[in-house]
């Protein structure tokens, strides 16, 4: 009694450019009676926000769907859906050359008519929202591996909707849970490495004696040390197989499985097997690193908007930040009673859970296949062209690029959370210089992280206030400031000095939530859009070539017998140096408009490849999860 059909006939008489309404307009498969119910729900929503909402023609649009209100042809109030494509590519001439970047309508342009006509002399109304290729993606999807209707309600609470069009995103849901898991697997890595540093002092006879060659109290800092390099040198091949290939999918799966893995054998941790999970830690700590080039891949699919990202990285930065305060906090309470070992088993135990959870139902449900890129090119193979492609990259970037470029050479001096280079620097400090024990140690973490949650806040409101890059640069200092109060100030293992160690944490915890997200949306700004894949790979490269130099500094003063107090001071200087680097990027409203042509282009071919697809009709084309073409039909990637 009221098909879809009905429904998008409904829409296009009622709906008017300047109603900014999310409208979800269904595929014709979906003839259900939920679904029916669904369609009259929206339909007298709008229909209600008509009657009472009083449009001024002359309002500046913000965001442009594409809409053809076709009032006078009696004709077009039976078409169906299939009948009347919203195709931006078949929109008249004057609507896409007069749809300028402030915004404006051609309605708006023409004197706030809102009004042009078609051939047949109908007037409508046109305005366009290019769909992201995360949109695609999802409306291209065969929906043969979708979670049961049971199992849904584990996504609800990480869901997160575009500010623009007020809609969830499935893999923006995605993103949010894979977060949820990195964050507790995270900090596993402190009260591991806590426990592991004691036992290789206990071994060793002392933290200045040495054990299998190393320096008992270095022991953390050196496996850090051999993840750093070991990504810096491998990261081109990574790059090259989720840029060259369609398994950029399985690689986030596989990497996602080997970390929780990894993670479940440090439940073995004790006296004997020590240094086996020392191992276990530099394999769980790379294979980390790879999972966030291959989630960091999807990043800029999700919107082309600016605001709408920094909404989205803040946002899954808090929700992580509040996930795990929750996961340490239970581990502080189970094993308040427990030795050292004992609470870094039970945070291996709980983060494995979780993990398991997270990152099984985001990477099965959630995220989607996509198509490789590029071919490899004639006389390379798949080991040798990322390193190639990393030099033709890195040239461009710095011929054409200017802001991007500078942008990089920063990351270059900027400690990357994913590496785990301050939290194993931070880790050792408080371990072997204040002396703290695991539930202490989850404690200081505790505090930081539920500081991280205003901090991630700031920076989505510092990234509106004064663009990314200042947001950036004030949260560099801010982080620099504190880690240096906090060498000067904490001299040895009082209580007084852990008590200055929680009030220091806070501040910490705040230049953290707020240094990161800033980060993440600067680099989406900075990068020409079709290029995303190929230049985050090049910007994780940046972030892991040298990402180690800080963990070495540390390491090489604590193995000649300077006081670890200067060694964490260290830390400063290389956050000095990045934020003096970025005023070389010049003006970012400049940089930002010397990508901007490139997002329409991309998003044009984008579409068109997962529409016609290549000879074979697979590389070119979305693949379901099953790994089947699936056919676009008369989809266009417009709303």
């Amino acid at each position: 009694f009221f098909t879809p059909s009905h429904f998008a006939q409904c829409l296009t008489h009622w709906s008017h450019p300047h109603l900014h309404l999310p409208i979800y307009v269904p595929s014709p498969r979906h003839h259900t009676i939920p679904h029916t119910f669904f369609y009259f729900q929206q339909l007298v929503r709008c229909s209600l926000k008509l009657m009472t909402l009083k449009v001024e023609e002359s309002l500046t649009l913000t965001q442009s769907i594409t809409l053809r209100t076709n009032t006078d042809t009696p004709d077009n109030a039976s078409m169906t859906m299939e009948e009347q494509p919203l195709d931006v590519e078949n929109a008249p001439a004057a609507t896409k050359d007069e749809t300028s970047d402030s915004g404006t309508s051609p309605a708006d342009a023409e004197g706030g008519s809102g009004s042009t006509a078609n051939s047949n002399g109908n007037p409508h109304r046109t305005i366009e929202r290019k769909l992201s290729i995360s949109e695609q993606a999802q409306a291209n999807s065969s929906g043969r591996c979708r979670a049961p209707f049971w199992l849904k309600w584990i996504e609800y609470p990480f869901r997160v909707k575009n500010p623009q069009t007020q809609q969830y995103l499935e893999e923006a849901t995605a993103h949010a849970m894979d977060y949820q898991a990195r964050g507790p697997i995270n900090q596993t890595g402190s009260f591991v490495g806590a426990a592991m540093i004691n036992l290789a002092v206990k071994d060793a006879g002392g933290p200045k004696n040495t054990v299998y060659g190393i320096q008992a109290s270095s022991i953390l800092t050196v496996a850090s040390l051999i993840v750093g390099i070991t990504a810096g040198v491998t990261m081109p091949f990574v790059g090259a197989l989720v840029d060259h290939t369609d398994h950029r999918k399985a690689m986030g799966s596989v990497s996602a499985f080997i970390v929780t893995a990894a993670v479940a054998f440090q439940l073995m941790l004790s006296e004997d097997t020590w240094f086996a999970i020392f191992i276990l830690e530099v394999i769980g700590g790379y294979f980390l690193i790879m999972h966030q080039v291959c989630t960091m891949a999807y990043l800029p699919d999700l919107t082309h908007d600016l605001t709408a990202m920094g909404h989205y990285t803040a946002r899954f930065m808090m929700n992580q930040y509040f996930v795990q305060g929750v996961f340490t906090t239970i581990v502080i309470g189970v094993g308040y009673n427990l030795d050292n070992i004992g609470t870094a088993k039970v945070g291996a135990g709980l983060a494995t859970g979780l993990g398991v959870i997270f990152f099984g139902y985001s990477w099965i449900f959630l995220f989607r296949k996509r198509p490789k890129l590029r071919e490899i090119p004639e006389g390379s193979n798949i080991f040798t062209t990322g390193f190639k492609q990393i030099a033709v990259t890195t040239k461009h970037v710095f011929k054409e690029y200017k802001a991007l470029k500078w942008f990089m050479i920063a990351l270059l001096f900027s400690p990357e959370a994913g590496a785990g280079t301050v939290l194993a620097i931070a880790v050792t400090f408080l371990t072997v210089f204040v002396k703290m024990s695991v539930v202490e140690i989850a404690v200081v973490s505790l505090v930081m992280l539920f500081f991280n949650i205003p901090g991630a806040f700031v920076s989505k409101k510092m990234c509106v206030l004064m663009n990314p890059l200042n947001s950036f640069r004030c949260a560099e200092v801010m982080f620099a400031v504190v880690n240096g109060l906090i060498a000067i100030t904490v001299t040895g293992s009082t209580q007084k000095d852990k008590y200055l160690m929680n009030f220091y944490a806070a501040l910490i915890g705040i230049a953290f939530g707020w240094m990161f997200p800033s980060q993440r949306t600067l680099a989406v700004a900075l990068i020409p859009k079709g290029q995303e894949t190929e230049i985050m790979g090049l910007i994780s490269f940046f972030g892991q070539i040298v990402g180690w130099l800080p963990v070495f500094v540390f390491t090489a003063m604590n193995q000649n017998g300077v006081s670890m107090r200067w060694g964490l001071g260290s830390v400063s200087l290389f956050l000095l140096t990045s934020c003096a680097i970025t005023f070389l990027c010049g003006s970012y409203d400049d940089a930002v408009a010397l990508v901007a042509h490139t997002s329409d282009e991309y998003l044009d071919h984008f579409r068109r490849r997962s529409q016609n697809g290549e000879e074979s009709g697979k590389e070119g084309s979305f693949a379901d999860e099953e790994g089947k073409v699936q056919s676009t039909g008369n989809n266009t990637g417009t709303e």
